[in-house]
């Protein structure tokens, strides 16, 4: 019996492109492409340590400027939004879309500004004065779990996020595997043992367009309509209206053209919360 190679419509063949005309010249529409009636802007002001508490936070200055509709902290959001639904099965501690009292990267979201645009947002935003004492970072993944002293997380032991060991062997609290005999057999027995090394630097992918959601509530019909960047509209939907207390049917997620992602806009983030 032999097998024969038949043409088929796609695999092998060259398949022409029909989107790139169109977006080539300029007729792509994108979520900054996206305009309201009356749409206000939002810019935040973030942290520019890796770790600290946040001891105070002024936005006198901001809420001074013009075009300011709104400064929020993260605390006053914490009181109106619940922390962000986890989508994974893995236990997990409690995560604002805005810090309210300590954060833990450099960047992370500290209090948010609404305005009439995105640039007066951005000058209100840079205004805010912020005290954070500073705490000890944790930037190395071997020290973390070598008894690394900083715990990101109070309510957690250790800084291991999920603890994996092969099928049978078990895992201890601290993430060590229980049994081993099984595995130093197979090395002991094993003809050849090959031992390397690999790093792997952190993954940032740099798409042409930035994150961005534009959102529009009709109160009369009690219906949410977003257009994001997203690359996973019905992820987004789901965990839209979970935050939001709202039903799925409630809500409706857009993604127009995306400007690329290349995996980073598969996840929703905090900022698409506040």
């Amino acid at each position: 019996m032999t097998m024969a190679a038949t043409p088929g419509q796609l695999v092998g063949q060259r398949v022409r492109r029909r989107e790139d005309p169109r977006l080539v010249q300029g007729h792509g529409t994108y979520v900054d492409d996206v305009k309201l009636p009356g749409m206000l802007h939002l810019a935040f002001r973030r942290s520019d340590v890796a770790h600290g508490v946040i001891r105070s936070i002024d936005t006198s200055a901001a809420e001074a400027m013009d075009g300011g509709e709104a400064v929020y902290t993260g605390a006053q959001i914490a009181d109106m939004v619940p922390p962000m639904p986890v989508a994974t099965p893995f236990p997990a501690p409690d995560h604002h879309s805005v810090a309210p009292e300590r954060v833990r990267y450099v960047g992370e979201p500290i209090a948010v500004v609404v305005a009439t645009d995105r640039y007066k947002a951005a000058d209100a935003a840079a205004a805010i004065e912020v005290d954070i004492e500073e705490l000890p970072a944790v930037i190395d993944p071997e020290r973390a779990m070598a008894g690394e002293p900083t715990t990101i997380y109070d309510d957690f032991e250790n800084n291991l996020a999920v603890p994996m060991a092969p099928a049978g062997t078990g895992v201890g609290a601290d993430g060590s595997i229980e049994d081993n005999s099984a595995l130093d057999e197979a090395f002991e027995n094993a003809d050849v043992v090959i031992s390397q090394r690999m790093m792997n630097q952190r993954l940032v992918p740099n798409a042409m367009e930035p994150r961005g959601i534009v959102a529009h509530y009709e109160p009369g019909k009690e219906e949410l309509t977003a257009w994001s960047t997203t690359q996973n509209p019905h992820i987004a939907r789901t965990l839209l209206a979970a935050i939001l207390g709202m039903g799925q049917h409630e809500v409706r997620v857009i993604a127009p053209d995306v400007g690329g992602g290349f995996g980073s806009k598969i996840n929703v983030y905090g900022e698409d919360f506040a």
